[in-house]
């Protein structure tokens, strides 16, 4: 395992999505040949010879973060977008990351290999096989992979920072992509930044962001000064020093500035959907004991009514629960067959569905 795994938001987790990342170890050499055709066509692939200043960028960032350097990097024309993007098909063991000239021109050599790293980390971290938020039916699954991608985003500025070995050069570039602008027009007074964070959360935040595929910069750049003060990362780079947080802390306090910027919609309605499948699992287990109990005393030399024996079950298995309401809706073997026939067609898709 490589170091890089643990330092993972712990948000960013592909098991809560149902992706087992270790039966995924054995990657295959294959590539998206139609998105590397339209590169080569449209694009400059990115060597020494060409580009040794970008090179360069790319041989620290490797080094630094101790991964093999299966990539192909592209430069694309492109004044106006100040980005870099990571292709990669789900399951291949390269991809290929694209910088603009914008990109390129506005940041400073360590503020470049910030970038690139964050980018290597997406396709470390496998985010190629996080599903796509707009090809989902319902709301509350579309905002829950929304959620993801953003806890991705988390993960991969970590390995940004680490990438290009220094904490003001990853907020700089930071600063720079979200502004457009360059050294000549910024003053790096990041206290002054988070003091912009903090007056966003007084006023209750901005739940737009919600529907963002990426956590607002402010709160990044907080995550990111947090996560250079966790034990964890001050332990790997043996900076002989020890941090003010564990790791779990840090990951807890990111959480909660989010949800202070963006609400707490999801987590409210995740916990409905979570209620109401065990409400409807637990009713399924009663009728199941119930049916079984009837059908282990009811017989044609019984002298027991089957009505009886509903009481008998009910007053054993529910003690306390004997308002006129609840006998009625327990003792009535009609509701129970209903409500076992309904509850034997309910899946948890259709319950998130709901």
């Amino acid at each position: 395992m490589n170091i890089l795994d643990k330092f993972r938001y712990k948000k960013d987790d592909p098991e809560q999505l149902n992706i087992k990342l270790d039966q995924y170890s054995s990657k295959q050499t294959f590539k998206n040949k139609e998105n590397l055709s339209k590169l080569l066509s449209t694009s400059v692939r990115v060597s020494s010879e060409i580009f040794p200043y970008i090179s360069k960028a790319i041989d620290n960032v490797f080094q630094r973060i101790k991964l093999q350097n299966n990539f192909s990097f592209f430069v694309t024309a492109n004044h106006i977008e100040t980005q870099a993007t990571c292709n990669a098909m789900p399951l291949s063991d390269t991809a290929e990351i694209v910088l603009t000239s914008k990109l390129i021109e506005l940041l400073s050599q360590d503020e470049l290999e910030s970038v690139i790293a964050h980018e290597v980390a997406h396709f470390h971290y496998q985010h190629a096989l996080y599903p796509d938020p707009n090809k989902v039916k319902n709301r509350l699954e579309y905002l829950n992979l929304l959620h993801f991608s953003r806890a991705a985003e988390i993960s991969a500025d970590r390995v940004g920072f680490i990438g290009c070995g220094s904490l003001e050069s990853s907020l700089r570039a930071m600063l720079k992509i979200t502004s457009g602008l360059s050294d000549k027009h910024l003053k790096f007074n990041f206290s002054g930044y988070l003091d912009q964070l903090r007056e966003l959360k007084e006023i209750k935040g901005d739940k737009n962001l919600m529907y963002s595929t990426h956590p607002n910069f402010l709160i990044r750049m907080q995550a990111l000064i947090w996560f250079s003060m966790s034990n964890e990362y001050h332990k790997y780079l043996n900076t002989n020093k020890k941090g003010s947080f564990d790791l779990k802390d840090v990951d807890e306090k990111i959480n909660n500035s989010i949800t202070k910027v963006i609400g707490d919609e999801v987590e409210y309605s995740n916990k409905d959907v979570v209620s109401r499948t065990l409400m409807w699992g637990s009713i399924n287990i009663f009728l199941f004991l119930y049916n079984f109990f009837i059908s282990s005393l009811v017989s044609s030399s019984d002298k027991l009514s089957e009505q009886k024996l509903s009481l008998i079950f009910f007053k054993s298995s529910f003690p306390r629960l004997n308002s006129p309401f609840c006998f009625r809706l327990f003792i009535n073997f009609a509701v129970f067959s209903e409500l076992h026939k309904k509850i034997s067609k309910i899946s948890l898709s259709k319950l998130l569905a709901t």
